[in-house]
C-alpha cells in the first residue's frame, strides 16, 4: 500500500513540473505579415527619369497574404506639391502584366515644370491591405540632364567670287565633340541667311555629314551635277558639306548659324559665321554642258 502511495506522489510531482513549464496565460500575438507562405512586403525596384520623353518611370514589387486595399505613389520635390498616383496590378495604365506583383507607374513632366528637372525628386510608395496593415518606402532621384555637344570650330573660305559659266565650290567643315563620345551626336546642320534676307533651303536646316564622303545629288534648272559631301573620314567628329554657288547666285554677305543636336534633343550653343560672295566680273550666259569647278577642297 505504501508503494502505491509513493508511486502516485511521483506521478503528481511530474504533472506539477510539466504544468509549471507551460504558459499560464496567452499574450495577444502581433501581426507579423509573414506567418503564411506569402510574405507581406514591398520594394521600389525601379525609379528612373527619361530625358527624351520627359517622363518618370517606377516599379513597385508587392506581395501580401491578404488582398490589398490600395497602392499609391507620391512624386514631388521640396519646392513643389507632390502628385499622387494610384497604382494597379491589372495590366491597366502603366502596368504591363496582370497579377505579377509588379505595380508600374509613369508620370510625364509638364512643359511648365521643366525647370524642376535638376531638383532632387522624392518617390513615396504606400501599401495597405484589407486588414489596415501599412507598408511604405521612399526613394530619391537626381535626374541627370544630358550634356550638349560642343562646336569647336568651323573651316571655310571667308570670301568667294562668282564665276561665269562655272560653279564655285567650297567645302565647309565643322568640328564637333561630346563628353560621352561622338555616338551621342545625332546631327549637325547649318542655317544660311542669304543677302536678300531669306533663308536658303526654304528655311530648313542644311545637313552636314560625317560619312566619309557620300554622294549627294544637286539639281538646278540648267544642269545636273553629282557631288560628294566633301567629308574625308567617317566618324571623326568633323562634319562636312560642299557648298556650290551658281553664276547667278546672290552676292553679298551670307550669315551662317551652325547647330549640333544629340539623340536626346539637346542642342549645342549655336556657332555663328559668315561668308562674303562677290559678283561675277561680267554677266555671261550659262551653258548647261560647260561646267567648271573652282574652290577649295580640304
Amino acid at each position: 500500500m505504501k508503494f502505491i502511495n509513493i508511486h502516485i506522489l511521483v506521478i503528481s510531482l511530474l504533472m506539477l513540473t510539466a504544468c509549471e513549464q507551460s504558459p499560464t496565460s496567452f499574450d495577444e500575438e502581433p501581426y507579423l505579415g509573414n506567418s503564411g507562405e506569402t510574405t507581406y512586403s514591398m520594394e521600389i525596384s525601379r525609379f528612373e527619369f527619361d530625358y527624351l520623353l520627359q517622363q518618370f518611370f517606377f516599379s513597385v514589387e508587392v506581395s501580401s497574404p491578404l488582398e490589398l486595399d490600395h497602392v499609391t505613389a507620391s512624386l514631388g520635390t521640396p519646392n513643389m506639391q507632390s502628385i499622387t498616383l494610384a497604382l494597379n496590378d491589372l495590366g491597366q495604365d502603366a502596368d504591363i502584366l496582370v497579377g505579377d506583383g509588379l505595380y508600374n507607374g509613369t508620370w510625364t513632366l509638364p512643359d511648365t515644370m521643366t525647370t524642376y528637372i535638376d531638383s532632387l525628386w522624392n518617390l513615396l510608395v504606400e501599401v495597405q491591405d484589407n486588414a489596415g496593415n501599412n507598408l511604405d518606402e521612399i526613394k530619391q532621384l537626381q535626374p541627370e540632364r544630358p550634356a550638349p555637344p560642343t562646336i569647336l570650330g568651323v573651316t571655310h573660305q571667308d570670301t568667294l567670287r562668282l564665276q561665269p559659266n562655272t560653279l564655285v565650290l567650297d567645302t565647309l567643315k565643322v568640328e564637333v565633340t561630346h563628353p560621352k563620345g561622338l555616338d551621342e551626336i545625332k546631327s549637325v546642320s547649318l542655317m544660311s541667311l542669304k543677302p536678300d534676307g531669306t533663308y536658303a533651303n526654304s528655311g530648313n536646316p542644311i545637313t552636314l555629314y560625317d560619312d566619309g564622303s557620300s554622294v549627294l545629288s544637286f539639281y538646278w534648272p540648267t544642269w545636273d551635277v553629282t557631288l560628294t559631301s566633301g567629308d574625308e573620314i567617317a566618324g571623326d567628329g568633323i562634319y562636312s558639306l560642299v557648298l556650290p554657288l551658281e553664276p547667278n547666285a546672290l552676292h553679298g554677305t551670307y550669315y551662317w548659324t551652325f547647330n549640333a543636336t544629340t539623340w536626346f534633343g539637346v542642342e549645342a550653343l549655336p556657332f555663328e559665321d559668315s561668308l562674303i560672295v562677290l559678283p561675277v566680273p561680267g554677266l555671261l550666259k550659262t551653258e548647261p554642258h560647260i561646267i567648271g569647278r573652282l574652290g577649295v577642297f580640304q
